[in-house]
């Protein structure tokens, strides 16, 4: 019996409810949040609120309520029943409504129906209408369906011309299902009552009346109406309308168009929920002796694509650790449709009496159960597998495939056939006993016709056998002036000038002023050194002022001349020209300190030319004597940095000795150094003694350090890596990115790319409450966080990754809808992926039939 979906009206409930509500009764968050369907946010913002203590009696039972609603939307029955039995929730007016759909949540149908009858008994009570929908649709599970039939009833008097109406729909969908079909044409609202958003359903429900009135022709014409005008009709109805067409077809005797007609349709619609009812009538519809040309056989064949195995190992997508390890979906909507294919091909090849045809089909059967071990078809192809075996007479491998089957607690109708199966193989073979306990076990788990089947086997048996039981120039004052002195002292002014911006202005000011001074070289070499110090240096000016010392100076300026051409040369971009240099500074000056600088630039410049050898070789020289601890320190990590991309596996394990050569001393880099043995660590996939080097020099930093932040975002990379072989890892990077949120709260762009990171993880933990089930409500709520700003993001990257992901997850939940608000959301911010976003949200739109108002 049909069971209707609990919420369908809830959004209605909500609105009313909410209205004209006191501010501090309301979450503006949650409810919008709510309103769109986004039920994990509505959640944390509703608990954010909650914890407010200021709120009155009254705000904290109705966001209470609100907050339960998002856990019953979530399929979190028990958390919100918990919630709704607290004693400040216990007086609200909505409780015993949200009471009863918790309860329902949970299957505990009699309950629910209990509170709700109550509901129905008070005039007053709010959602009187829902109740009574939700009521029957519970009665309807219980097999009570006259009390589903009452309820509805009961509503009709009470309701207005358009709820009247849609409370008629539901009945005509009851007697559907009963088959009482004169009843339901009776039931039907008057067409001018039927509201815009139901006229779809009602087409259908009129379609499926003709239908079963025998009216085919007249059937095809509706069902064709609505196939060929999907607007307003929602993905489930339109692909009904599908069926129902082809149901009509072949109704009239048309079974190839009816195939050809399903056919058609899933070769533009592979990911329809709706495959299994499709793929049924396909395999029912099929001729009993197809020959191995059939076309419908050639279709399923070119579905059915070649078997891949997955790879083995990282796959590197980006360019951190990170990316090596991609996220996992246990959920394929293309695996549908190929298990479906392998099913039903395999079914209908078995129908061709050739040993080619039979082997195929059986292999196509192993295939499914190899691929698709969850599959719902999998058991169903170990059960065609069981009957072929009987068929072929190998009793032995058919029982045990059937006896497996009969265990399989998820799927009673299959344990019945398995028992019924098994049971008549066993009674022709003699066994009545084994077979009457059987067919009884057939009989407790099939419904309808089977179950009598199965029953009147039993008793069959055992009438044959006799039984039965189932981040100032100072001068002097006084004194004349000095003229030369003057201008000494101005040099001595210009030449102390700072910062190197304001200094190259000062000087060149006395150059203008003293041209020919004795001391014109040394400001021409000072304005110069200056010059290139500036940020951006000015390269012009620094040329012109060495220019102008060309065989005009002495020869103690010679090294510092030698060595600010080689700092033009090497800001100049001229690689070639500042190694050049660079040697000849050493080879000249090779006791003087400009030597060291010199050497300096020489192993830095090969490193960036890509020398890596040479590079370290000169560097690692340079760390060793230079008796400047902070350029020996960054020279050791260069060496460490040419070490590491040296290209042979020992020098990539030298570069880890050099990286602690660079971090043994408290100078400008031992962090970098720190970082960067990290960094190294990981890229050379020694996952565990990174995080053990990370943790242990991250334990050293103060907590408000912002060191913390790049050393945790590297720590939580690692320990994300080693998730695949070490699942606990997982828990510790989410701690990780959980405990850098604190340091992120003033910077958006690190906010978002850390949100990045703890869905990803947070994708691949199971879920606390079911092992089997991932935390991807969680992983979802940390992706949409980084949607909840009004203001343009502070970096696109990672804000736009997190809303990619937030739709896809959306999507893989088939929440077409909220999906869809998503994607155009992105788009709304016009980042750089906006128009794929906007993109994406239109095709969603069309392909799941989702329409605006």
């Amino acid at each position: 019996m049909k069971l209707w979906p609990i919420f369908f009206l809830i959004p209605q409930a909500l609105s009313s409810a909410m209205a004209g509500l006191p501010m501090d009764f309301v979450s503006p968050l949650g409810d919008a949040a709510l309103a769109d369907g986004l039920w994990e946010i509505a959640e944390l913002h509703y608990q954010q609120k909650l914890a407010d203590a200021s709120l009155t009696p009254e705000a904290k039972s109705q966001i209470a309520i609100r907050l339960a609603e998002s856990l019953i939307h979530q399929g979190n029955s028990a958390d919100a029943l918990e919630l709704l039995n607290q004693s400040f929730v216990a007086k609200n007016s909505e409780t015993p409504f949200w009471k009863a759909q918790a309860l329902a949540g949970q299957n505990r149908f009699s309950e629910a129906v209990e509170i709700l009858s109550t509901v129905m008994s008070d005039p007053k009570a709010p959602h009187r209408v829902e109740s009574g929908l939700t009521m029957a649709s519970l009665s309807l599970s219980l097999g009570k369906i006259d009390v589903a039939l009452d309820t509805l009833g009961k509503l009709l008097p009470e309701s207005d011309a358009t709820t009247a109406a849609e409370v008629q729909l539901n009945l005509v969908e009851i007697l559907l299902d009963l088959k009482r079909i004169a009843e339901a044409r009776q039931a039907m609202p008057a067409e001018k009552n039927v509201t815009e958003k139901n006229r779809a359903r009602a087409a259908f429900l009129n379609a499926q009346l003709l239908l079963r009135e025998g009216q085919f022709a007249k059937a095809e014409i509706a069902f064709q109406a609505l196939v060929n005008h999907p607007q307003g009709q929602s993905n489930r109805l339109y692909h009904s309308s599908v069926i129902g067409l082809a149901d009509a077809l072949q109704s009239q005797g048309n079974n190839e168009v009816a195939i050809s007609s399903l056919l058609t349709f899933l070769q533009g619609n592979p990911e329809s929920k709706q495959l299994s009812a499709i793929f049924e009538r396909i395999l029912r519809w099929m001729p009993e002796k197809p020959t191995p040309t059939d076309p419908t056989l050639d279709q399923l064949a070119q579905w059915i694509t070649p078997s891949t195995l997955p790879a083995i190992g990282p796959i590197a997508n980006g360019s951190d650790a990170v990316s090596a390890w991609p996220v996992y979906s246990n959920s394929n909507t293309q695996s549908d449709l190929l298990a479906q294919s392998l099913f039903t091909r395999a079914c209908g090849l078995s129908r061709i009496d050739t040993p080619s045809a039979k082997a195929e089909a059986t292999l196509l059967l192993h295939r499914l159960r190899i691929e698709y071990p969850d599959h719902e078809l999998t058991q169903r192809a170990l059960y065609q597998q069981a009957r072929w075996n009987l068929d072929s007479g190998n009793s032995d491998a058919a029982f045990a495939v059937l006896d497996t089957l009969r265990d399989a607690q998820n799927q009673p109708i299959l344990k019945g056939k398995s028992a019924f199966l098994k049971a008549r193989a066993v009674y022709l073979q003699g066994y009545p006993q084994q077979a009457i306990e059987l067919f009884d076990e057939a009989a407790l788990n099939l419904t309808g016709s089977e179950a009598r089947t199965a029953i009147r086997q039993a008793a069959i048996a055992r009438l044959r056998s006799g039984d039965v039981k189932g981040i100032t120039l100072v001068r002097q004052q006084g004194a004349p002036p000095d003229k030369e002195l003057e201008a000494d002292l101005e040099l001595e002014k210009a030449l102390s000038t700072t910062p190197p911006d304001a200094a190259r202005i000062a000087i060149a000011d006395f150059l203008t002023r003293y041209p020919e001074h004795s001391r014109a070289a040394e400001a021409h070499l000072m304005a110069a050194e200056a010059a290139l110090a500036v940020s951006p240096p000015d390269i012009l000016f620094a040329r012109d002022q060495l220019g102008a010392l060309t065989g005009n100076s002495s020869p103690d300026l010679a090294p510092r001349i030698a060595l600010a051409n080689l700092h033009l040369a090497d800001l100049s971009n001229n690689s070639e020209s500042a190694i050049a240099a660079a040697r000849s500074i050493i080879d000249t000056y090779p006791t003087d300190p400009v030597a060291s600088e010199a050497a300096f630039t020489l192993g830095r410049n090969l490193f960036q030319a890509g020398s890596y050898t040479p590079a370290r070789l000169v560097l690692e020289k340079l760390a060793a004597s230079d008796s400047n601890p902070n350029r020996a320190q960054v020279a050791w990590l260069l060496a460490a940095r040419a070490a590491a991309l040296g290209g042979t596996s020992q020098s990539k394990e030298e570069a880890l000795i050099l990286f602690d050569k660079a971090t043994e001393s408290n100078g400008p880099v031992n962090s970098i150094a720190h970082l960067e043995k990290g960094r190294h660590l990981i890229d050379m996939y020694r996952l565990a003694e990174a995080s053990q080097f990370l943790e242990s020099w991250m334990k050293t930093l103060p907590a408000n350090d912002p060191l913390q932040l790049p050393a945790g975002l590297l720590l939580g990379e690692t320990l994300y890596a080693q998730g695949s072989s070490n699942p606990a890892s997982l828990v510790d990077a989410l701690a990780v990115y959980d405990k850098l949120l604190v340091h992120a709260q003033d910077q958006p762009a690190i906010f978002n790319r850390l949100q990045y990171l703890r869905g990803t993880t947070l994708e691949q933990l199971p879920d606390e409450k079911d092992p089997s089930r991932r935390r991807e409500k969680q992983a979802f709520q940390a992706y949409h966080s980084v949607l909840e700003t009004t203001v343009t993001p502070k970096e696109w990257e990672y804000f736009e990754r997190c809303g990619f992901r937030a739709v896809a997850l959306l999507e893989k939940a088939q929440r077409w809808p909220v999906a869809v608000s998503v994607a155009q959301k992105i788009a709304s911010f016009k980042g750089p992926r906006a128009e794929e976003a906007a993109t994406h949200a239109r095709q969603l739109q069309l392909k799941h039939m989702i329409w605006e108002d």
